[in-house]
């Protein structure tokens, strides 16, 4: 899509499918809060909310996100050679359930709980354990 002042002017002029980059930005920050997609900033922190073509981008944001979501069990394996040095990360993710944001969220406090793990909450819908 470009630099991101590029990325940003583009979804301003189709308000109707802007939401689509920055919801693909938030899964994979979600899954990996270390991504980075699109920079060092995300898409979504360069929009300023009083303005109403920002608005409206991010209005389709939130749109794209009313969806069923998942919670998934991510898992990493550190390895090293023989000689110490660090080998490809191995990774695995299994979807334990699927359902609305709100019962997700939930479920996933609920876990959490259980292991005595603390959750982060970006929004009332969005909730992410840190392993």
């Amino acid at each position: 899509m470009g630099a991101p002042p590029a990325q940003t002017e583009r979804m301003r002029s189709h308000p109707d499918i802007p939401g689509e980059a920055p919801c693909l930005e938030y899964t994979a920050m979600s899954l990996n809060p270390n991504a980075e997609p699109y920079g060092r900033k995300s898409l979504m922190e360069l929009f300023d909310q009083p303005q109403p073509k920002d608005r409206a981008c991010m209005a389709a944001f939130e749109r794209e996100l009313d969806i069923p979501w998942a919670l998934y069990h991510v898992r990493r394996l550190f390895l090293l050679s023989e000689d110490g040095k660090r080998r490809p990360v191995k990774r695995s993710t299994e979807r334990v359930d699927l359902g609305r944001p709100h019962r997700i969220a939930s479920h996933l406090i609920s876990v959490s709980q259980r292991h005595s793990v603390d959750v982060e909450h970006d929004s009332p819908a969005v909730t992410r354990r840190h392993a």
